[in-house]
């Protein structure tokens, strides 16, 4: 695994890795990156596909940190960690374009390791629900909010075997 989005690799890599994955159709590809600057790059050079299998997500960990939306390609975002209470803005179009939200809590035992309040997840949680936005929950939650609590939802489109 490996950030091919990152501001130091080469367009070209990103070109010659994605025109190699549109070969093989029958699997998804899932991009993550925290540089969604690099995205819209792409993007306004025709070099991003937008094929049904490919899913651009961005890190976020804060309310106000950037991220890739397009009407056009699948989107994704990955809030992990989230590191305070923020309310996504589910009526605002660049939100309400993510076909998918995946949250988690920091993991690891780092000094200063912000544990997520119960409530910053339900206040995520409820602006995807408002905006019809599917809502996976990693492992991380569930000393959080209770294994019975727990979402697992995929988004159309993203098959999975």
């Amino acid at each position: 695994m490996a950030d091919i989005f990152g501001s130091w690799v080469p367009e070209e890599w990103i070109t010659e890795i994605t025109g190699e994955l549109r070969k093989v159709e029958k699997h998804n590809y899932l991009f993550l990156t925290k540089n969604p600057m690099r995205y819209y790059e792409l993007m306004s050079t025709g070099k991003l596909p937008e094929d049904g299998n490919f899913w651009y997500g961005t890190t976020v960990t804060t309310g106000n940190s950037p991220y890739f939306f397009n009407k056009g390609a699948n989107t994704f975002l990955s809030i992990e960690p989230i590191l305070e209470d923020f309310e996504l803005p589910y009526s605002a179009e660049p939100f309400y374009s993510i076909d998918w939200v995946i949250i988690g809590a920091e993991t690891g035992n780092r000094s200063g390791k912000v544990i997520p309040k119960k409530e910053w997840i339900n206040n995520i949680v409820e602006c995807c629900d408002k905006a019809g936005i599917p809502v996976f929950m990693k492992d991380s939650l569930i000393p959080i909010i209770g294994e019975e609590n727990m979402r697992r939802d995929m988004p159309e489109g993203l098959s999975v075997a």
